[in-house]
């Protein structure tokens, strides 16, 4: 954890200047909901509303903020909204921050849920690999900070991100670009609406990068170039809307990521602990006894070391299914989707031109299911309601490989005689193609119910309360086969299997579950004034759910859930007829039993998750922006952050 500073700057022009999102009523809606350009409409509370009269701290970006050339995924939604974070070494071990909290930047977990909610088009998507795709036709995305468990629920105590794509449309509509870069990037994006009827339209997007001349080389391979990329995409969209009040979107995509990923040129090589003593067995003492010369250390000429190959291969596909019947009074919503990834890497694990290890990595498929209902009143009333249930199901199957070559036992277990440059014979045997297979599988299965009602007592003063009940089974399973040459009586006599049993013993296959339920929920008092001036308190409690243990270490197999307890305080303003907005927000969240991933060195370099206490985050953001012409607005972000546990 550690205090954090982060500002953007950033224009718009000449794009629409309003950003839009769809209506409880009209969820299918592609047009901007008004026309002057200045309002920004949101779903942050599951109805539509203007951005300014909602009291959550919030960043509404317009697609065309996100959807820059030569970007993939959420980076660009980063750089706009300084209170997220995102961290990665390889798709897969994608983490998303928001206010410093959601999952520690390690490696990622079959058994650990992520605090910070990513949902495209209202369906969660449970692995942060799975946004990993060209965010060409979004019409908005909305970043939600703090707890928002209420009403998006699974897992969201650091805060939500909606992604909303553009629907289909009844005025035939086309847009397509073509961009070129250095490294031979070519990147090839389209998308197009037409109608098939008068109650029928479609939309099909295309989206394609390529890199083909890598920035990065390996001078042992005649400086061949590596980490280029190949990206597709598709989604297509099928609209049906009888304009009485019944819409049906049904929604399906696919998107593939081929990549020479993903490592890292070396920028430091430590030899003292911090204490300035020596740090025994070091990196250069180890390579000096394999007789091997490293690199320099020159990060800016990206060079690598690495012998063996390191890619990936991720595909993700599935359906959304969104139907909306508008009652007059409300709105019946049902959401239904499904989505699976398949995540193929190759990796080698030493990073230089050792055989260390020859490949490690974990393979994974993914799938699950979730279904929505819920009602939503419409317009403003005295009161105003949103209620629902919620199901959702997760299956992860993972294998978990690690090849060691010919030079790990030298390199891990030191010399056979004291200053020698060669390895014992019974190690050499041991490690020499040792193959520690795992397989792990965790399901998941989430029921819920919500409600929330703002009351609105006057035409300035709102008070909000809502509750969430969710109940929680999970459970999974883990083993472990030791392969490898078979090993002779005298190589076993030196010692040779009690060293496979250390570095990858068999464990037979275990099974854990467990079953939580929680209640949870928020209130919020918002005063408007005046017009164009909103002050608002809220407290709100959060629950992510316990994690497993699914790996070879003697970690406790189940930990703990985590607790959320949230206060914040927000002023929204605008001024000059709506030209300019000014808005502001403090926070404090303190989360008792923080999930975090901590690190098994004893042996090998592997993680398991435990509950490492209480965990404090905050601080405060401030949001500007400023429209001087029709076809220019100008933002400015900033948030202060200090997260300590």
């Amino acid at each position: 954890m550690r205090r954090t500073i982060a500002l953007a700057l950033f224009a718009s022009a000449p794009w629409p200047t309003t950003a839009f999102a769809q209506t409880a009523a009209d969820s299918a809606a592609s047009t901007p909901a008004d026309n002057d350009g200045d309002t920004i409409v949101v779903t942050a509370r599951r109805r539509e509303e203007s951005a300014q009269d909602v009291p959550i701290a919030l960043t509404a970006l317009a697609g065309a903020q996100v959807s820059v050339p030569g970007t993939i995924g959420l980076a660009q939604v980063q750089q706009l909204a300084p209170s997220l974070q995102l961290t990665a070494t390889n798709p897969r071990n994608t983490n998303i921050n928001i206010r410093g909290l959601g999952a520690t930047p390690a490696f990622a977990s079959l058994g650990l849920e992520y605090g910070a909610g990513v949902y495209v088009d209202q369906v969660y998507y449970s692995r942060p690999a799975q946004t990993a795709f060209d965010l060409y036709d979004l019409a908005q995305v909305e970043v939600l900070r703090g707890p928002q468990g209420t009403l998006f629920g699974k897992n969201t105590t650091a805060g939500a991100i909606s992604l909303t794509t553009e629907a289909p449309s009844f005025d035939p509509a086309f847009r397509g670009e073509v961009s070129f870069g250095n490294y031979q990037t070519l990147q090839m994006r389209a998308t197009g609406s037409t109608p098939l009827s008068d109650t029928v339209a479609i939309r099909l997007t295309v989206t394609d990068t390529s890199r083909n001349h890598g920035f990065q080389r390996i001078p042992a391979q005649g400086n061949r170039r590596v980490h280029d990329l190949h990206s597709f995409g598709g989604r297509g969209q099928l609209l049906f809307d009888n304009h009485n009040g019944l819409r049906l979107r049904l929604i399906a995509d696919y998107s593939s990521l081929r990549q020479d990923c993903c490592t890292g040129v070396t920028t430091t090589i430590r030899t003292t602990r911090i204490d300035g003593t020596t740090l025994p067995n070091n990196f250069l003492v180890r390579t000096a006894r394999a007789g091997y010369t490293p690199l320099p250390i020159d990060p800016y000429a990206r060079r690598l070391e690495t012998n063996r190959p390191f890619t990936v291969d991720m595909k993700t596909y599935g359906g959304t299914g969104i139907a909306d019947w508008n009652l007059g009074a409300a709105t019946l919503t049902s959401v239904t989707g499904w989505r699976k990834l398949d995540y193929k890497p190759a990796t080698d694990g030493d990073v230089i031109g050792l055989d260390i290890f020859e490949n490690a990595g974990v393979r994974e498929k993914q799938e699950q299911f979730s279904q929505e209902l819920r009602i939503a009143s419409n317009g403003r009333n005295r009161i105003d309601y949103v209620a629902g249930l919620y199901y959702f199901w997760q299956r992860i199957d993972d294998r978990f490989f690690t090849i060691y070559g010919r030079d790990a036992a030298l390199w891990i277990l030191g010399p056979g005689t004291p200053g020698g440059t060669a390895p014992s014979a019974g190690g050499l045997a041991a490690l020499n193609g040792l193959f520690a297979d795992g397989t792990a599988f965790a399901r998941t299965k989430s029921y819920a119910g919500f409600g929330e009602a703002t009351w609105n007592a006057s035409d300035s003063l709102s008070l909000t309360g809502g509750l969430r009940y969710t109940l929680e089974k999970k459970d999974g399973a883990f083993g472990q086969v030791q392969r490898g040459p078979a090993l002779s009586a005298g190589e076993i006599a030196l010692g040779a299997q009690a060293i496979r049993n250390a570095f990858a013993a068999n464990i037979p296959t275990f099974l854990v579950n467990t079953k939580e339920n929680n209640l949870s929920g928020r209130a919020t008092l918002s005063w408007k004034p005046t017009d164009g001036i909103l002050a608002y308190a809220t407290y709100a409690r959060g629950f992510k759910s316990g994690g497993l243990n699914l790996n070879a270490t003697a970690a406790p197999k189940v930990i703990d859930p985590e607790k959320v307890t949230n206060w914040e305080a927000g002023l929204k303003t605008s001024f000059l007829d709506g030209k300019a907005t000014l808005n502001l927000a403090v926070f404090t969240q303190t989360v008792r039993n923080y999930q975090s991933q901590q690190i098994d060195t004893r042996i090998a370099q592997t993680a398991y998750i435990a509950n490492v206490g209480t965990v404090r985050s905050r601080g405060f953001e401030v949001d500007a922006t400023i429209r001087p012409s029709r076809n220019l607005r100008l933002f400015a972000s900033g948030s202060y952050t200090d997260a300590t546990y």
